[in-house]
């Protein structure tokens, strides 16, 4: 039996739910590799089935090659399969995207299976289809287009604002995130009625209350969960020394994501590690941890050493890969847990607008530095629910993972 017989048989058969679908077809592209996945992308013609395959190959990094072939021939199909390349965008080749942008445009129906497709090239590449946005109705595409939009779309938001007094028209403004926008916004530094939206609002325009400085690192990557070994970037595991400990049930943290400072272009001088609770205690949001030359400091909770769990974090010893992100701007429409995928730099995807966390050591507010999606991984499922975020303060050596749902 071939593997493409083998994923029908899994996805087409009425035993087992959609997650325990997702988890074997996963579980056996693993073992077949990347070309077979994708040669059963280009041989399926069932559009469950494709949708399935898809979701492997969105969580391998790189691949370019294969995946375009795919998403060629995916192009040239009817119904319901053109959706499968919505999971392929970031990897495909500019030509191939505005053929894409051009398919939907000639009958430019929102609920069209296109529309999945001109829906993802907008989140990664906004430029690409904002020249036609007058010719697409859907409210979660044009909503997607703020992030990067012009100074005059700025303008225009800043406008109402003053008109209305609407805080939705500064959150819009925030959300293009570009340097005019956070300008406009920073020009409100002294209006009293925004003193307690100041918090969020500020970061999620790119820059920190007050100071002013930059609420992410740049540039943004895309992570992908990867084998042990296969990156510097550490995920999963016991580290050494002391964790973080549960403060109701004593459990203790595991480790989600080590960076390798070295192998970042954000001058950071000392690796970050994040942490995250074994358990489902939920005592606390998020957890900070200091990082001296004698070990790890917990601030504000207990700490003891680690040790084995019958629950992981992350499903077993394993390394994130990282890419540049194809949109360095940042997302304006809120995140889905368990389909936002990973993240290094850049600026954070809320689920809602949040404010960054305040660093123990000097008492500003943190800049973002990584985001860990609690969806489906190579190796099996994420031990928790949701999206973690974690901020790093470098001169104080501090970081802080939150939890949001």
């Amino acid at each position: 039996m071939g593997v493409l017989e083998e994923i029908e048989r899994i996805v087409l058969g009425s035993e087992l739910s959609v997650p325990e679908k997702e988890a074997r077809v996963i579980a056996r592209l693993v073992e077949c590799g990347v070309p077979a996945a994708a040669e059963c992308l280009v041989a399926t013609s069932d559009s469950r089935v494709a949708s399935f395959v898809a979701v492997y190959l969105e969580m391998v990094p790189g691949a370019e090659a294969e995946k375009t072939r795919a998403a060629e021939r995916l192009r040239g199909t009817t119904g319901d399969l053109v959706r499968a390349a919505s999971r392929l965008v970031r990897w495909l080749p500019g030509s191939l995207l505005d053929a894409y942008v051009q398919d939907y445009l000639a009958a430019p129906e929102p609920d069209s299976p296109l529309s999945s497709v001109l829906f993802s090239i907008a989140v990664h590449h906004p430029e690409r289809v904002r020249p036609h946005a007058d010719r697409v109705e859907s409210p979660s595409v044009q909503r997607i287009l703020l992030s990067g939009a012009p100074d005059e779309v700025a303008d225009r938001l800043f406008a109402r604002w003053h008109e209305t007094r609407d805080l939705d028209h500064l959150h819009d403004l925030a959300l293009i995130r570009t340097e005019h926008a956070a300008d406009l916004v920073q020009s409100l530094k002294s209006d009293r009625e925004l003193m307690e939206d100041w918090d969020w609002l500020m970061p999620l325009a790119g820059r920190l209350p007050y100071a002013g400085a930059p609420a992410g690192f740049r540039p943004a990557f895309a992570g992908f969960v990867a084998d042990a070994g296969a990156s510097p970037h550490v995920m999963g595991g016991v580290p050494t020394g002391d964790v973080p400990l549960c403060a109701d049930c004593g459990a203790p943290a595991e480790r989600v994501l080590t960076l390798s400072a070295r192998d970042l272009p954000h001058a950071l001088t000392r690796d970050p590690s994040f942490y995250w609770f074994t358990c489902d205690c939920l005592e606390v949001d998020r957890i900070v941890v200091g990082f001296t030359s004698n070990g790890v400091h917990v601030h504000f909770g207990p700490q003891g050493p680690g040790g084995s769990s019958d629950r992981h974090v992350v499903p077993g010893e394993r390394s994130m890969v990282l890419e540049p992100h194809p949109n360095q701007i940042g997302f304006s429409l809120p995140a889905i847990a368990g389909r936002s995928r990973h993240q290094v730099g850049g600026l954070p995807h809320w689920p809602s607008p949040e404010t960054h966390p305040f660093c123990p050591g000097c008492g500003d507010f943190m800049p973002f530095l990584m985001a860990i999606d609690s969806g489906p991984t190579p190796f099996g499922a994420m031990g928790f629910e949701s999206l973690l975020f974690g901020f790093w303060c470098d001169p104080c050596a501090v970081s802080a993972t939150q939890i949001q749902f």
